[in-house]
């Protein structure tokens, strides 16, 4: 079984970052709700409550990037094991390879992008597996050559 990696970034890379992220967002919402406690502890005063609202800002733009990692890395496919028989796509944790038999394959293609090289789309039966996105073209182009072979007409 060969596997071809379509990304440039080591997992480890990954999840420092979202590890970087996640912790961002914890103190970020910890400090947030410690503002607001306070300021709900001065009610004598005639101010009205405060918060931090920058802790609030990066609380909100925490929560986009994780969900952007989640969607575009976490969720999609980073590599490709060939068999002779299957195919497997590769997830970074916690999701679990995928293995598909190439008599289940409806359609494999590349879809472009405007900055990167784009990513790949992988059609079965079952529905739509997307791969991340890629700048190397090289290794795409060799995968959809090696398995354009193998697609059932619908």
């Amino acid at each position: 079984m060969e596997i071809k990696i379509l990304d440039e970034f080591s997992p480890w890379m990954i999840y420092f970052l979202a590890l970087v992220i996640s912790c961002g967002f914890f103190v970020s919402a910890v400090v947030f709700v410690r503002s607001c406690r306070a300021g709900a502890h001065r009610r004598t005063s005639s101010k009205l409550p405060r918060f931090s609202g920058a802790s609030l800002f990066f609380a909100i733009v925490a929560v986009f990037a994780l969900w952007f990692l989640g969607v575009s890395m976490f969720d999609r496919f980073h590599a490709i094991a060939i068999a002779p028989d299957r195919i497997e796509l590769v997830y970074m944790w916690p999701r679990p390879w995928r293995a598909i038999q190439r008599s289940d394959l409806v359609d494999v293609r590349g879809v472009g992008a405007y900055r990167t090289c784009g990513y790949m789309e992988i059609e079965t039966r079952e529905g739509i597996f997307k791969s991340v996105n890629f700048k190397k073209c090289e290794v795409a182009e060799e995968i959809l050559g090696r398995l354009s072979g193998h697609v059932v007409v619908r």
